[in-house]
């Protein structure tokens, strides 16, 4: 390997390091059930239940919320998981991982608007 190659991956590997979100998806695992609060256009809050699942470089998130089931496909980049879901009504949700225990997300569909509302899943 010369030396312009090896100063290249150094330089790559301390901003993975010191730039949080950098590092590999593949570092955080965030598989498993989690407890999930919002909050609705109106205002009005809700609880349920989330299981995400990985397949691959996929994720299946499935939640069950006042008796309502939606289903997702979402990719993990850094720290962020983009998720597109489909059930009563369709639309997308990014959360932000924060540690191994809790995601922090908004959400929205077609039906809201362009409103954008909050949802926090913890373990």
């Amino acid at each position: 390997m010369n030396r312009k190659m090896l100063l290249s991956a150094m330089f790559a590997t301390g901003l993975a390091v010191l730039i949080p979100g950098l590092g590999s998806a593949n570092d955080l695992d965030i598989t498993g059930n989690y407890n999930c609060q919002g909050k609705n256009a109106d205002g009005s809050t809700y609880r349920g239940e989330v299981e995400i699942t990985k397949k691959g470089n996929t994720y299946i998130i499935n939640w069950l919320i006042g008796g309502q089931k939606f289903n997702g496909l979402g990719i993990l980049e850094g720290n962020v998981l983009a998720v597109s879901y489909y059930g009563n009504s369709s639309g997308v949700v990014a959360y932000r991982v924060e540690g191994d225990s809790k995601l922090v997300g908004r959400w929205t569909s077609l039906q809201l608007n362009g409103k954008v509302n909050k949802e926090v899943l913890t373990k």
